[in-house]
């Protein structure tokens, strides 16, 4: 059994900040990989599996220039969001379903939630990473 835990945060405006930026970064990672794969559809009748062939890339584009910028967020989350691609496609190719085709996530659109590492719930407290309390 899923059990969750739904809790009002109030951040500061720092922590706030980072959040947004945060879910802008995860916003990124999607739509850059579906990016990738439609041109390289389009262009070359390839169709790369987000999984196996775009995941890896996200260690790549944390060393570049372009795209270093990436290093300063969860890791983790910007491969769920690469995850999250794998599985829209999956769903849009399964008939049974009825799922519409990925689309590019705005930011002024419905964010979506992401899991964070490094956060505990203890008694009646939130330990979170250290860049979150800063």
């Amino acid at each position: 059994m899923l059990r969750a835990t739904k809790v009002r945060i109030y951040p500061t405006p720092e922590q706030a900040e980072f959040i947004n930026a945060q879910f802008g970064a995860v916003r990124f990672a999607y739509n850059k990989a579906l990016h990738i794969k439609k041109h390289s559809y389009q262009r070359h009748r390839v169709n790369l599996n987000p999984r196996k062939d775009l995941k890896p890339l996200l260690a790549v584009a944390k060393k570049s220039r372009r795209y270093g910028w990436l290093k300063e967020y969860d890791s983790i989350a910007l491969q769920q969001a690469v995850i999250n691609l794998d599985v829209a496609f999956s769903n849009f190719f399964n008939p049974k379903l009825k799922a519409g085709k990925p689309t590019f996530k705005s930011k002024h659109g419905r964010q979506s939630s992401y899991h964070c590492v490094g956060i505990k719930v203890l008694d009646g407290a939130i330990k979170i990473p250290e860049n979150l309390a800063d």
